[in-house]
Parts: structure tokens; sequence; C-alpha cells
């Protein structure tokens, strides 16, 4: 058997000579975000979140000509759950809502 200093060098799971437990949910040898010593700060950093509804056919023109009140039509079912991501990462999908006059999504399901 290789001494435990080779092991702490080759296996990334290995602490202090023994094998480190695995954290719930996580791959072996990793530690939850949380417990990163710079999690306080990172944690408060603001993320853009984004729901993109696809608009089929809208050209150069259509979007030059654009007028307030005007309705641009979308390929997207009213009843069919909208991709929330932050960017290229899928987060979850959710359905549009209203909350105190103010358009809202509720999350359905994580990604």
């Amino acid at each position: 058997m290789a001494p435990a200093s080779e092991l702490r060098e080759n296996n990334a799971g290995v602490r202090g000579g023994q094998l480190a437990e695995p954290s719930i949910g996580l791959a072996s040898g990793t530690q939850a975000m949380e417990a990163h010593p710079a999690w306080p700060m990172i944690s408060r950093l603001p993320v853009i979140l984004a729901v993109n509804i696809p608009l089929s056919g809208f050209k150069v023109d259509d979007l030059l000509n654009l007028r307030c009140g005007q309705t641009i039509e979308s390929a997207w079912a009213a009843t069919e759950e909208v991709p929330l991501k932050a960017g290229a990462l899928q987060l979850s999908w959710g359905e549009f809502d209203v909350v105190d006059e103010r358009v809202a999504l509720r999350l359905t399901r994580l990604a």
C-alpha cells in the first residue's frame, strides 16, 4: 500500500491520510460553495436572470418600425413554460403571472 503522503498527492478526496467523507449531493472530494472562505462576499454578487422568448420571422425592418402600443406575436404558446437562465446556464422553467400589477415569473420546476 502507498504511503499516506503519496495518497494525498494523488487523490483529492484524501485528507490527513484518511479518505474524506463525500459531501451529500456533491462529487467526492468537492466542497459545498458555502464552505469556501470567500462565500460571504461571493453570495452577495448580483446575477442577471433572463427569460428569452424567440420571435421567429422578426426582421430588422420590424425592429426599425417598432411603435409604442404595438403587439409582437411570438411562436411560444401561452401555456408553455419559459426557460429562466443566468447567462448560458439554465436554472429553471416557469410561467408568467401578475402580482400587484407587475409581471412575475412563477417557477414550475428546476433544471
